[in-house]
């Protein structure tokens, strides 16, 4: 695929397919927990951010990879506005933040999407 071609005129998303995206936006939180949301917007053209992980860890540093489904066919661009953080206070204090955790599977995201790890899990 030609990327300078993607980034002028966008790339189609289609129904009954699975993608993984990045925010271009790098982020850290150390005395909040994050919550993405789609944009009113986004999902009035039918685009679903993300599947499950909408909650994010205090001490979450890096890009956040976006689980994206679509309800219909649709055409994204580089850079357009899909979703946005709200940030909650936590009280009390916090002992390990989540970039201090030995076994933070997703610390420092870097600006590509980053597949499941859940094969590092203990079961």
């Amino acid at each position: 695929m030609n990327i300078s071609k993607f980034l002028k005129d966008g790339f189609v998303l289609y129904p009954h397919v699975f993608y993984l995206g990045v925010t271009l936006e790098y982020t850290e939180t150390h005395a909040h927990v994050p919550f993405l949301e789609g944009k009113s917007s986004t999902g009035r053209l039918g685009i679903d951010i993300h599947a499950t992980a909408g909650k994010g860890d205090v001490g979450f540093c890096g890009h956040w990879t976006l689980e994206i489904s679509v309800k219909q066919p649709v055409k994204v661009y580089r850079g357009m506005p899909v979703g946005q953080l709200i940030y909650f206070p936590v009280d009390g204090d916090i002992e390990v933040k989540y970039n201090q955790k030995k076994n933070a599977k997703y610390s420092g995201q870097p600006d590509k999407p980053v597949e499941s790890m859940m094969w590092k899990n203990s079961f």
